[in-house]
Formats: structure tokens, sequence, C-alpha cells
């Protein structure tokens, strides 16, 4: 019975100098609105504009790196002139490389980022053709740039080459380029 107290209260004191030595939790969530230039009708460029937002969040990890998870979902109607419209839902996870400030001793420095996600798309609407009201992958690639305003708020800017590949009949492949901008709070250090 002595033993076990003993290594209960070796265990429960491990525990909390183990506690005072880790680093606060931080991270972020951001709302931001999208444009994505895209070109989902099959055989053509067909390109045209799609506006939508999303809302993302953040936890730092280690090192300037974070894992990610973002929800967003953009629409168009009477795309080029055809009556129908499209709704592109994607659901995407990956990981962010936020690199040190640009003027470190600037409470207000730009803090550039770099970040990859993975996951899922959804369309809806009709132009989607063959792929209309289906599931495919999705990946955004790119960077951006947060811009802080106040202690835990900033401005966000951002740039991603945006692929999905819902089926066309053609080759199965949408590439395209989302730009984006919102506001992002910031908690711990």
């Amino acid at each position: 019975m002595r033993t076990l107290v003993w290594t209960a209260v070796l265990l429960m004191g491990s525990a909390a100098v183990a506690r005072a030595q880790m680093p606060l939790l931080s991270g972020d969530a951001a709302l931001t609105y999208h444009w994505v230039h895209t070109n989902t009708p099959a055989g053509q460029c067909g390109c045209f504009d799609i506006n939508g937002g999303g809302l993302s969040a953040s936890m730092h990890l280690i090192l300037g790196f974070s894992a990610v998870g973002e929800f967003s979902s953009e629409q168009a109607t009477n795309i080029l002139s055809s009556g129908k419209s499209l709704t592109l839902t994607t659901y995407l996870v990956g990981a962010r490389y936020t690199l040190n400030r640009l003027w470190p001793k600037a409470l207000h420095g730009p803090q550039p980022f770099v970040q990859a996600l993975v996951g899922a798309g959804h369309a809806g609407g009709g132009i989607a053709a063959a792929g209309d009201g289906t599931s495919s992958f999705a990946t955004r690639v790119g960077g951006g740039l947060d811009l802080p305003i106040a202690k835990h708020i900033a401005v966000r800017g951002q740039a991603d080459f945006f692929l999905t590949q819902f089926n066309n009949t053609t080759n199965n492949r949408q590439t395209n380029a989302l730009i984006g901008g919102g506001l992002v709070y910031r908690w711990g250090k």
C-alpha cells in the first residue's frame, strides 16, 4: 500500500513538473472571403469566377509548423449564360509553416506563411455536368501574409493553387486559382 501511495505521489509530481515545462497552446481562427477563378466545363476553358468564404483554424505544433483545418464554400449563378449554377464546398486539412516576422521588433510586422491542404470537395448546381452532386479529391497549395492590427487580431491575405478532380468526361481535373482575405483571431503566445 505504501508503495502504491508513493508511486501515485511521484506520478502526480512528475505530471505537474512536466505541465509547467509545456508551452501554452497557441493558434488562430480565420474568417475569409474567397474569389476563385475556375474552369469546370469540360473540353474548353470555360473559365468563370465564383465567390464565397471560408472558416479555418490552426494549432501551433512546433518550430513554426501548425496543423490546419478549413471549411469553405463558394457559389455562382447563371454561369457563362447557361442558366446553371455551381456551389463548391471543400473540407480540407493540412500543415502551415509560418515564417518569422519580417520586422521582429515591430508589433504590427507582417508574418508570411505557406500551407498545403488536402481533403474533399463537393460540387452541385448543374454546371459540374458529370460531376454534379458528387464529391472528389481537393487540394490547395499556396501562402499568404498576416498583418497584425491589434494584440490578438490580424488581417490575412492569401493566394492558393486549388485543384479539384470532379468527373468532367474529359480529364477529371479542374485547376483553379483562389485569392482570399479576411480577419484572423489569434490566441496563446
